[in-house]
């Protein structure tokens, strides 16, 4: 099994993501306070309260860089898996050569959550199409990538924006709520633009994976679409990764590397 790399290996460790971080609001001020991180026993930090939506940038050392990614941690709207799908990936795509911005959306609100971090995700993408140089962040390419619920945000942001200013690229990793009986819902059709899909057969999520994936292949979207015989669900960047699904980072580098 190949292991994740050194520099991801300190999930748990607030150290770990300081650096190069830079915290702004969706209105593009500095100031963004720190979020509250509560790890549990599994090592998982998790934010359950939002108080006040932004962006987590982080630069690529690299400059120029290739483009900037969007990043939406999962947690079932409940909560945000703020490193293992959050901040560590963002210095995973720094060193795919691209910048990050990871979204701290609003979660736990009861009935309106959804919809508020939808809210949240369109005011995310808005601001980087159209001011990332002012942050240190390169507009060549702007990407979205969603983990789980953070994947289903991301494919709700594609979809909505698609007749607009659509993203130039999405990323789902094990995706879930995309699909009802094996149909994939309208509210999350994805536009013309690259799809990478990754996902394990035995998460429970995976009919979310292959009703996107068919949607794509019906529809004339290109879609690299990676099934991994085990690994299960919410896997991340967690060290050491599940038996099965320790070469999605790679996958994930060589469709970047094609953009």
């Amino acid at each position: 099994m190949k292991k994740t790399p050194n520099s991801l290996k300190s999930a748990g460790s607030p150290a770990a993501h300081s650096g190069n971080m830079r915290r702004i609001t969706l209105d593009g001020r500095d100031g963004l306070p720190a979020p509250v991180v509560k790890a549990g026993e599994d090592g998982i930090g998790r934010i359950h309260k939002v108080e006040q939506s932004g962006l987590e940038l982080f630069s690529c050392p690299n400059r120029p860089s290739r483009g900037t990614v969007m990043v939406c941690p999962g947690g079932g709207y409940s909560m945000l898996a703020i490193n293992h799908e959050g901040r560590d990936i963002a210095k995973l795509l720094n060193g795919c050569g691209y910048d990050a911005a990871v979204l701290l959306y609003r979660v736990g609100e009861g009935d309106n959550t959804r919809s508020m971090a939808l809210s949240d995700a369109m005011d995310g993408l808005s601001l980087l199409q159209k001011r990332a140089p002012e942050f240190g962040l390169c507009t060549k390419q702007i990407g979205i990538m969603g983990f789980s619920a953070g994947a289903h945000l991301s494919a709700r942001l594609a979809h909505e924006t698609g007749s607009g200013a659509a993203p130039d690229f999405l990323v789902l990793v094990y995706p879930a709520y995309l699909e009802k009986d094996g149909r994939l819902l309208e509210e999350v059709a994805p536009p013309k633009v690259p799809v990478f899909v990754y996902v394990a057969k035995n998460d429970p999520h995976y009919p979310s994976s292959s009703a996107y994936a068919g949607y794509c292949g019906e529809h004339g979207v290109k879609c690299s679409f990676h099934q991994a015989g085990s690994g299960g669900h919410g896997f991340g960047v967690k060290t050491p990764l599940p038996e099965g699904v320790g070469g999605w980072t790679e996958k994930l580098a060589r469709f970047l590397k094609s953009l």
